[in-house]
């Protein structure tokens, strides 16, 4: 049987975003973001981060430097009792000063390549997944992928199931 998932974006979402993190010092949890992966994970869903992350085609920092960031946020996650089961980000950006990254890419949110991914890769049902972000490309991230959606902000949460995929 398929497993079910809710897909964070990370920057505003989960974290503060500051603009583009480039240290792992940067990293500062939101407000019941642990206790809010604690309630999806006891209702069964897996959690997973799906991530544009555009600071690396940028030459704004590294790959490895991304690393040591994810590691400090399932540190931080980890001492209110919390944790991931995956992590997802996209590198790539069109504009990108660093040629390697250079390129638009299906995992680019708002296309839905990194939830496709992680939905083969966990065996998630996508049909009964979430996708909750702060953005609008988030949003038709999950649309596109087939989740249901929750935009989050400062002054707003709208939720859409089904009928407004």
């Amino acid at each position: 049987m398929s497993n079910t998932a809710v897909f964070f974006d990370r920057d505003g979402t989960l974290i503060h975003d500051p603009g583009y993190l480039s240290h792992p010092d940067q990293v500062e949890l939101l407000d019941g973001a642990a206790e809010a992966l604690k309630e999806v994970q006891l209702l069964g869903y897996k959690t997973v981060v799906v991530s544009n992350q555009s600071g690396i085609a940028r030459g704004m920092l590294t790959e490895e430097t991304l690393e040591r960031i994810h590691g400090r946020l399932s540190e931080l996650l980890a001492q209110k009792g919390a944790s991931l089961d995956g992590i997802y980000y996209c590198p790539y950006h069109p504009d990108g000063a660093i040629a390697k990254y250079r390129r638009d890419h299906g995992w680019r949110k708002p296309k839905p390549g990194m939830l496709l991914a992680a939905a083969e890769e966990m065996d998630l049902d996508l049909a009964g997944s979430w996708m909750i972000g702060d953005s609008s490309r988030d949003i038709e991230a999950g649309r596109s992928a087939g989740c249901m959606t929750i935009l989050v902000g400062a002054t707003q949460v709208k939720r859409e199931g089904a009928a407004g995929r």
